[in-house]
């Protein structure tokens, strides 16, 4: 994978943030400083999307994922051929964003191991 672009995938990978940068966004965001209640609520109003892995729900947007300790952690994330990214932040402000760059031996390690991190971390 360490010779594809992943300009492919279109906007996917494009913007440069840090992790801790998409940590105070979606913290700022999932804690209502970003947007009116009224829209925040219309973001956070999901489908099912089991197609994503168990459990997902979308909205606009954003992705809801439940975690083994309770409640739910709020975000978006990727995976392309060698990458996989997950964010994720809680109601009560707890957040990780976990990227991962998989190739040769790491490339087993698909999407639900990088769930399983992003759970590990907000549950701990």
């Amino acid at each position: 994978m360490t010779e594809m672009a992943p300009s492919w995938g279109w906007a996917a990978g494009q913007v440069i943030f840090t992790p801790s940068d998409l940590n105070r966004f979606f913290t700022a965001l999932i804690g209502g400083k970003l947007l009116q209640p009224a829209q925040l609520t219309q973001m956070r109003a999901t489908v099912p999307a089991d197609g994503l892995w168990p459990g997902a729900r979308y909205g606009l947007g954003v992705s809801s994922t439940p975690l083994s300790c309770g409640g739910l952690a709020w975000g978006h994330g990727g995976d392309i051929p060698g990458y996989h990214t997950r964010t994720g932040a809680t109601d009560d402000g707890r957040a990780i964003t976990v990227a991962v760059t998989a190739d040769g031996p790491a490339a087993k390690q698909g999407p639900a191991d990088v769930r399983a991190l992003l759970d590990t971390a907000l549950c701990k």
